[in-house]
């Protein structure tokens, strides 16, 4: 308690910030990793079961987004006020593409939206990911895109697209049953936990770890008395480790 009398204004500001801290995300963290679900968009779409259909919703950029599978693995996405769908998947062992280098089985699958084929190819799983081939060999890419100044969204090549649309990776994940994640990571959390226990013993015992480093370099240290570039660098190092946690704590939750 002493200790704590003997401390400024902005050690202890820094300690109720970090208590603060701690507080705020040892409560946002469970709720985070309880949420289960489909991973799509950076976001969490949880399932639910609505007669024989399942349901895999939540919110993408504050837009109501769900998928729909169907007893017969029809699948629709809506996103807002757009449907994509709906799309089917067959098997097809002609689909199979020649003359490729395989790790295991391939299934041979052709994925339409309507009755437009989207994808034709084989499939392969190696160990929890799932790779697809076009029939011509080559491995369908996940998109990539990038956004221009006037917010228009285009591929590699420049064409304009929809971000939203599903691709056949996410189409076949959610047709087959995906496997559910949550946000939330508590190696991040007992990190930024560790952080704050480490800034808390440098505020606390700050001339005592001083004193201790220069006794190795000097005679009579529990004399020395701190210099103001000294004072100046724990306060840096008081305000640093802080952020720093505060970052990683929220990293944790992506």
């Amino acid at each position: 308690m002493e200790r704590i009398k003997r401390l400024g204004w902005y050690q202890k500001a820094v300690l109720l910030f970090m208590m603060a801290m701690i507080l705020v995300f040892t409560v946002i963290y469970p709720m985070m990793t309880a949420q289960k679900g489909f991973a799509y968009k950076d976001a969490i779409l949880t399932p639910d079961q609505q007669n024989s259909d399942t349901i895999y919703a939540g919110k993408i950029l504050g837009e109501e987004a769900r998928f729909t599978v169907r007893a017969d693995r029809t699948v629709e996405f809506r996103y807002g006020d757009k449907t994509y769908g709906p799309y089917t998947a067959k098997e097809d062992p002609s689909a199979v593409p020649e003359d490729i280098d395989r790790e295991g089985p391939m299934t041979g699958i052709e994925l339409r939206q309507g009755d437009k084929i989207i994808f034709r190819g084989g499939m392969e799983h190696d160990g929890d990911v799932r790779w697809l081939y076009n029939e011509d060999g080559n491995v369908e890419e996940v998109r990539i895109s990038d956004t221009t100044g006037d917010n228009i969204v285009t591929d590699g090549n420049g064409n304009a697209i929809d971000t939203m649309e599903p691709s056949a990776y996410a189409i076949l994940d959610v047709m087959a049953g995906p496997e559910l994640t949550h946000k939330g990571d508590w190696s991040a959390w007992f990190i930024g936990v560790f952080l704050c226990i480490v800034t808390a013993i440098y505020i606390f015992f700050a001339d005592e770890i001083f004193r201790w480093n220069l006794a190795f370099q000097i005679r009579n240290a529990d004399r020395a008395q701190p210099s103001d570039w000294e004072i100046a660098w724990r306060h840096i190092g008081w305000t640093v480790l802080p952020i720093a946690a505060l970052i990683i704590f929220v990293l944790g939750l992506q």
